[in-house]
């Protein structure tokens, strides 16, 4: 019989008032009386919890003088579900108790790590039941109920949970006695998970992943197959690399629990100790603890020793300090001997090593036989990361205490757009901010204005742990006054190929990977550089000589290598060198230290721009080297070929109506008076560059702030025609013909070659 209740029940544990008691339920008198239900009866206690599944707990009913609104109840013996911050109590359910003995109960075990420290840990299976007997024949059970008592949690066993009785029905008690007869079906180690903090796990861009790491389980499979066949036995290690925060953890713990796996973690913190000789052993007792759980107990699950930063664990010897070198030698040797054990020993266990930054690992972990097997998570591109940002912000949508919105198509492209270098953190980041910012919002909101702000204060990890710098611009050819020859051509040679790649492949046409602009100083090339990574949608990294050279052999290569594995994570992104004839001039027959260095240099750029260390076309193709020059006669001949700076471009100086364009840009920022006549400065300003333009306007401008007095007008606040007559007679171009002239060599040079 079910008893529905009018009033519903905040549920609260019974060890409050009744720390000693199993299996109880204290409801208030009025209950009782008015649904007649008999003190001391059976019942299957039925609670609902928002976000979980309803579940049940079998307990006796009794009166008792308390607050109507509440009730104590056992957590003892029920379902899989925790109470742990209570529920409703909505029903009652009346159960039958069996009367004749249980002659045979089949149990799961579900264990934690503490399990191993307690006193069941080493005995035999048969011994096992005996203790296990001894905890559950006080209590009464049922078919598909979970016991989580005191006694079971200070074994170190989380849930045991009963599989079937012979002869029992489901909906009926029963207890087990001298004679029952207990068979333990399986043991296994629960998950890390609080079933309290729902933390989901989305699995777009990761399918790849997922694939390999399930392919290890199935090959932990089959090597039992072939080890009784006296087969080959498959190596069961993998090294799981990728940046900090691009869900490395999270996917293995999501992996864990999707396939029920045994799950041992070693990380520093929980190896690493004070006294010589406490790691060694520690790690030892892991290995001890997974050989044990998979060979004597015999779980069917799956087991798992999860190594979380083994760069950490085992460092290269030049990266640990001498006090510590000794240390971490040792550790690294004692599992290195682990794992070769493992290997030789019939026990199918997956060793799983993370890190962010494998070059850190110690060689001999990662030869063959070990962790040679490399599994890579890449960096999102722009499509996964619009999918991955709108589940975690539809899952952040549904908390209480927020209004839902959703994100249109606009503002999903942006996500995608601005985005460059983020990982799954980031965006989980990003979406922190969002609902930041909603919380504090009393009013109706856009939510647009909210990620737009987002996208301007959050920025990737990886460019705060960087020493490069990357930018993202939001100003394009607009802010360039005139130069229309110039556009047109980056138009149609590049930004075409950027926008229609699909179609530019169709024709066999591959993206430049490099752009040489030069032409006299003051001329806009840098400009020019940083408006075609708006007009592409690149991020942009700015590099200088001087930003290279370093006193430190080596540590320029380096930087190289650096700028490039920077500009991989932050794709599509513009590398813009400037004064790239000081970086990689020519070549000289005779060497010495300084040209020594250079040539170095050249060749890492060289071997970068060739995308050797890259290998993928695909990747390469998201990536545009622009380098600007005064001196392209300076340049070596290597960097200029097609496939590199294969796209040669002069920026010369402004024209008349281009000079008129400048003019009329820094006539918006600058107060000009109604008689300065824009045509006639520029045609008086012939050979004069952007920034000579700049120069002049400014001179005329700090003129007409030098004749203001107390009692100017506003109508003196204004820059007139006098002012800049003054300023065109004290200056005059940066430029000669000579200068010119070298360009037109070049030109001619270049022409002649193609």
């Amino acid at each position: 019989m079910k008893f529905d209740l009018d009033q519903k029940l905040t549920v609260l544990p019974l060890q409050i008032i009744e720390e000693f008691t199993f299996q109880k339920c204290l409801l208030p008198k009025e209950i009782f009386t008015k649904n007649g239900l008999r003190p001391g009866a059976w019942m299957k206690c039925c609670v609902e919890k928002t976000g979980f599944d309803n579940c049940y707990f079998l307990c006796q009913v009794y009166p008792r003088d308390i607050n109507v609104n509440c009730c104590y109840l056992d957590y003892g013996v029920g379902t899989s579900t925790l109470l742990e911050k209570g529920g409703i109590l909505h029903s009652l359910e009346a159960i039958e108790c069996q009367t004749r003995d249980s002659e045979q109960v089949v149990v799961t075990l579900e264990i934690n790590e503490s399990f191993f420290k307690s006193r069941l840990h080493k005995l035999t299976t048969s011994m096992l039941t005996i203790n296990l007997k001894q905890i559950l024949t006080p209590l009464n059970l049922m078919i598909g109920s979970v016991v989580r008592t005191k006694s079971t949690k200070n074994y170190g066993i989380s849930a045991i949970y009963i599989d079937s009785c012979k002869n029992t029905n489901e909906n009926t008690l029963f207890q087990l006695d001298s004679q029952t007869q207990l068979y333990i079906n399986n043991i296994y180690i629960s998950a890390k998970s609080n079933a309290s903090e729902v933390k989901p796990f989305f699995k777009h861009g990761y399918e790849l992943v997922w694939k390999e790491i399930e392919d290890l389980l199935c090959n932990s499979r089959l090597r039992d197959m072939q080890i009784e066949s006296n087969g080959i036995r498959p190596h069961l290690n993998a090294l799981l690399i990728g940046p900090p925060g691009c869900g490395k953890t999270a996917l293995l713990n999501a992996f864990v629990e999707q396939h029920n796996c045994n799950c041992f973690y070693i990380s520093t913190e929980n190896v690493l100790h004070e006294y010589p000789g406490e790691a060694e052993a520690q790690l030892r007792k892991e290995f001890e603890n997974a050989l044990y759980l998979t060979k004597h107990l015999k779980s069917k699950n799956p087991t798992i020793i999860i190594f979380e930063n083994i760069d950490l664990l085992c460092p290269l010897s030049n990266n640990a300090s001498n006090t510590d070198a000794g240390n971490s030698n040792r550790v690294c040797v004692q599992l290195v001997k682990l794992l070769d054990e493992l290997h030789n020993s019939n026990a199918s266990i997956l060793c799983i090593a993370t890190s962010s930054n494998p070059s850190a690992i110690n060689a001999s972990i990662r030869r063959p036989g070990r962790f040679q097997h490399e599994i890579t998570i890449d960096w999102p591109n722009e499509q996964t990361r619009k999918i991955l940002f709108n589940a975690m912000f539809e899952f952040s949508q549904a908390k209480p205490f927020l209004t839902p919105n959703k994100l249109d198509v606009e503002l999903l492209d942006l996500v995608g757009k601005r985005t460059q270098g983020f990982v799954a953190g980031d965006l989980a980041l990003l979406v922190q901010n969002i609902e930041q910012n909603q919380v504090k919002q009393e009013k109706e909101f856009d939510i647009g204005h909210f990620v737009k702000s987002a996208l301007n204060n959050v920025r990737p990890a990886a460019v705060h742990t960087a020493d490069v710098r990357v930018y993202k611009f939001v100003e394009g050819f607009e802010t360039i006054g005139g130069m229309d020859k110039l556009k047109r051509t980056m138009e149609v040679s590049i930004l075409a190929g950027l926008r229609k790649q699909e179609k530019f492949r169709k024709f066999g046409l591959k993206l430049p990977k490099g752009l040489l602009l030069y032409g006299p100083p003051g001329c806009a090339k840098t400009t020019f550089a940083k408006c075609l990574a708006k007009e592409a949608d690149m991020t942009f990294i700015s590099i200088a000589s001087a930003d290279v050279y370093s006193p430190y052999v080596g540590a320029a290569e380096k930087f190289i290598v650096r700028i490039f594995d920077t500009a991989r994570k932050n794709a599509p992104c513009l590398i813009f060198f400037d004064e790239i004839d000081t970086l990689a001039g020519r070549r000289p027959i005779s060497s010495n230290s300084s040209s020594d260095v250079q040539v170095r240099i050249l060749s890492t750029l060289l071997t970068e721009m060739d995308g050797v260390i890259d290998g993928s076309d695909e990747n390469s193709q998201q990536i545009l080297v622009v380098a600007a020059s005064n001196r392209p006669d300076m340049i070596d001949d290597a960097l200029l070929r097609p496939g590199r700076l294969s796209k040669h471009i002069y920026v010369p100086a402004p024209d008349l109506e281009s000079r008129i364009s400048i003019l009329q840009l820094i006539a918006k920022r600058m107060p000009f008076a109604a008689d300065v006549n824009i045509n006639k400065i520029a045609e008086d300003t012939e050979l004069y560059t952007g920034a000579d333009m700049c120069n002049l306007c400014n001179e005329a401008a700090l003129l007409a702030f030098e004749r203001l007095s107390v009692d100017s007008s506003e109508d003196d606040y204004k820059i007139n025609a006098q002012e800049f007559d003054f300023a065109l007679k004290n200056s005059k171009s940066s430029l000669s013909t000579n200068q010119l002239s070298l360009y037109t060599k070049f030109q001619k040079k270049i022409e002649a070659k193609s």
